[in-house]
């Protein structure tokens, strides 16, 4: 907004110290060039709060009057501000841009220090207000709305920042009450030496009265108490939320996880670190696993660390794999996992997906995005050397020989580990004549340990499933997996069914694809492993390792029903299969 003086008028009006008529033209877009800072910006006055005053735009550092009307008039439209927002006029957030777009004043301001957190506590009511406090104000609001606005008994510095605390508080951390009995302890020692320097006949009685208000000012200040932070996981928003639980327990933070429990360690809270572990063993998921078992590993925490393990056992294949923060996964995380005999997998080839994609990661840390299956493929089929025979993949080989590949019985999932250059030759060729080995011998396969050489097979139930079935076929011998449930009951019945490989349920487009056996018995041991949450935890259901002839006829080809009462979704089912001699 431009203003321009009319002398005309100005010569007929009485001379009235810091007043003009003035005529506010529509040149709001047009500036004009100053000539010269005495003569043209001097001429140019600016309109202070909401009143009639005007002020010169120069600097007058000795005009108080003014910067106090300048103050008076900011905390007026910061009120009105409040109070539109309260009384929910639509027009509340276009009037706070308004107010808080308006030109700042060249005067030197003076602004109390809580007058910002004083202007927030007005519209401390508003849902969405309390996210645009700062970790501070939100201290500050609530310690003194619970205390009444009593003066503090200490000063916790820490991370750059007086947080004014009341000794009523400090006795649920264990350190800021060890950090004030020293500080209490230091003032005493303090005050002894000095009355014992006022008592000396040589300190003249001037000093001894200074001495004498000194020791009453400095006794009735607050203690100062000074906590330094080596971890970097540490911030204000939570030092600020763990402070705020000394005063209401019920404070909630953004997200639990690393930074609040170490501030908690940090502050000597039992109680909030207790609680912060029970929140993050209840929000373990792909999002936060991989960070949650690293910070059980550095507090020492075995039961968080033992729940992260559990649910990569359980979901490695089927969430995390499917999720950015399996970049985040550790290498002797991902090798204990896939060791584990309680890994859920639907076959063996999802679980080769999941660490080629692992690796893809490893060696792209910058991406952001979770690459498609054929990005990681062309990533590794482009490379001219084989990995795992490079210094760089050297380390991975255990990665690799943890995999159950023999169980990859696919055309093309064979095809695939051909293109991709990671396995050695040798690796690939043992693969192979393996396959046509146990062909050959009509299935028969050579095992030394059968809970780490069974062929793996998953499948998972939700509430609304009550019969679920999957064919599989496994070197000529096609086999259908059922899991039902019995009526109304909570109970579901497990079981396993030799096909025909000219059966209804097998697939049309298997049989001409897949081979066959013409041999009517086939000796099979097998394992079935039912996982389902109950009671707050994973329980785990085994029906061990049983052998069993299964002939073509209709009373040879079905195994005995592995019965099991009170599960309740979602139910993993693993089915085991191997071909012994």
């Amino acid at each position: 907004m431009h203003i321009q003086w009319n002398h005309l008028s100005s010569r007929n009006m009485a001379f009235r110290p810091h007043t003009r008529l003035m005529f506010i033209t529509s040149h709001n877009l047009q500036k004009r060039p100053t000539r010269s800072v005495s003569a043209h910006s001097l001429c140019q006055r600016t309109q202070a709060g909401h009143t009639n005053r005007w002020q010169l735009a120069g600097a007058l550092g000795s005009d108080l009057l003014g910067q106090a009307q300048v103050q008076r008039a900011e905390e007026f439209g910061d009120k009105s501000a409040d109070r539109k927002i309260k009384s929910a006029d639509p027009s509340a957030l276009h009037w706070h841009e308004d107010a808080t777009s308006c030109p700042q004043s060249p005067l030197p301001r003076l602004i109390h220090p809580l007058s910002a957190s004083r202007r927030t506590r007005l519209c401390k009511d508003v849902t969405w207000s309390s996210k645009l406090d700062t970790p501070e104000e939100q201290f500050y609001i609530l310690s003194r709305r619970l205390t009444q606005n009593a003066k503090p008994d200490a000063v916790l510095e820490c991370l750059g920042v007086r947080w004014e605390l009341h000794c009523s508080v400090l006795s649920s951390s264990d350190t800021l009450s060890e950090l004030y009995a020293d500080s209490k302890k230091q003032r005493d020692v303090q005050l002894q030496e000095r009355a014992a320097v006022g008592k000396d006949s040589r300190v003249n009685r001037s000093q001894r009265e200074r001495e004498l208000v000194y020791r009453k000012w400095h006794h009735s200040g607050p203690f100062i108490l000074r906590l330094p932070v080596k971890d970097a996981s540490i911030n204000k928003e939570t030092l600020s939320f763990a402070l705020r639980t000394l005063y209401d327990p019920e404070e909630r933070p953004s997200e639990w996880g690393e930074a609040v429990l170490s501030t908690a360690a940090l502050l000597g809270m039992s109680d909030l670190f207790q609680k912060c572990l029970k929140e993050m063993l209840k929000n373990i998921s792909p999002l936060t696993v991989c960070s949650f078992h690293q910070v059980s590993c550095k507090f020492k925490e075995t039961v968080l660390q033992s729940a992260c393990e559990r649910w990569l056992e359980l979901f490695l294949v089927t969430k995390l794999s499917c999720h950015i923060k399996l970049r985040d996964m550790t290498f002797d995380l991902l090798l204990k996992t896939l060791l584990s005999p309680r890994l859920f997998t639907s076959n063996e080839y999802e679980v080769l997906r999941a660490v080629l994609c692992w690796l893809y990661l490893q060696l792209n840390p910058l991406r952001q995005t979770l690459p498609a299956h054929s990005t990681v493929i062309t990533f590794f089929s482009k490379e001219t050397a084989v990995f795992l025979e490079q210094p760089q993949g050297q380390k991975y080989i255990t990665i690799f020989q943890a995999l159950r590949m023999h169980g990859i019985t696919e055309w093309q999932h064979l095809q695939e580990l051909q293109n991709i250059r990671v396995l050695p030759e040798s690796w690939l060729l043992h693969i192979l004549s393996n396959h046509y080995h146990t062909l050959y011998s009509g299935g028969d396969m050579v095992l030394t340990d059968f809970s780490k050489q069974a062929i793996r097979f998953g499948m998972m139930l939700d509430r609304e499933q009550e019969c679920y079935a999957q064919t599989i076929s496994i070197y000529g011998f096609y086999f259908l997996l059922q899991a039902a449930k019995m009526e109304e009951s909570d109970t579901y019945s497990f079981s396993i069914e030799r096909l025909r490989h000219w059966d209804p349920a097998v697939c049309q487009s298997s049989i001409v694809s897949r081979p066959y056996s013409m041999r009517s018995d086939r000796s099979v041991c097998y394992h079935i492993t039912v996982q389902s949450f109950a009671s707050g935890q994973w329980q785990e259901h085994s029906s061990g390792p049983v052998n069993q002839e299964f002939g073509l006829c209709k009373r040879r080809s079905r195994s005995k029903p592995f019965q099991i009462e009170g599960l309740s979704s979602p139910i993993l089912v693993t089915f085991a299969l191997a071909f012994p001699f």
